[in-house]
């Protein structure tokens, strides 16, 4: 009956005991905040990465359609070494990334936005001289005998972390240029052979 009572008096001072005893919860604690701290941490590594590579994208845009504004005529082959410049600006050069170059004049005829000539980095053309620019140009900015250059960077973003669960991302970048050396910057496929 001893041993009855004293095991009973033990369990009635253990939640007391309990109670008091602190051993483990920090353990219990880092249990809560660890999950957090890790997805936050991961988080901001992911979103730095990811807005580094919008932003070298934008610029790999921007210095494609500075280059060729400066020019009064481009050939295929300085345009294919300046795709790999834009490239080396995004990254090391193997990046998955694809280039439009183009030049987009105002039809008087038809008062609309139209390609003059285009090129792409993997040699397709993106519009036929002479089709319907659908991009988000103001046309009061062109009469019938100025151009504008504009360059598309399409870039396959693949995060080393985040790739396995949303795969990759394409970010696009659209910028604009005037020409600065003549009124319209010409295309030349071979020499003697140029768009007007």
């Amino acid at each position: 009956m001893t041993k009855l009572c004293s095991f009973i008096a033990a369990a009635c001072r253990l939640p007391d005991a309990l109670a008091r005893c602190r051993k483990g919860v920090a353990a219990v604690e880092f249990a809560f905040i660890a999950p957090v701290m890790i997805v936050l941490f991961f988080g901001v590594i992911e979103g730095s990465a990811a807005l580094s590579a919008s932003r070298k994208t934008l610029l790999a845009s921007t210095t494609l359609a500075d280059l060729v504004a400066q020019e009064t005529e481009v050939k295929k082959s300085d345009l294919d070494d300046l795709f790999t410049g834009a490239k080396s600006i995004i990254s090391d050069g193997t990046v998955n990334a694809s280039f439009t170059i183009m030049s987009v004049v105002l039809d008087k005829n038809t008062d609309q936005l139209k390609v003059n000539w285009s090129y792409r980095s993997d040699g397709a053309q993106p519009y036929a001289a002479g089709s319907v620019y659908t991009g988000s140009i103001d046309k009061t900015l062109l009469d019938d005998t100025s151009s504008l250059i504009v360059a598309k960077t399409d870039y396959q973003y693949s995060s080393p972390i985040s790739q396995h669960i949303i795969g990759a991302v394409t970010i696009d970048k659209v910028s604009t240029h005037w020409p600065r050396r003549t009124a319209r910057v010409k295309y030349c496929v071979t020499a003697g052979n140029c768009t007007s």
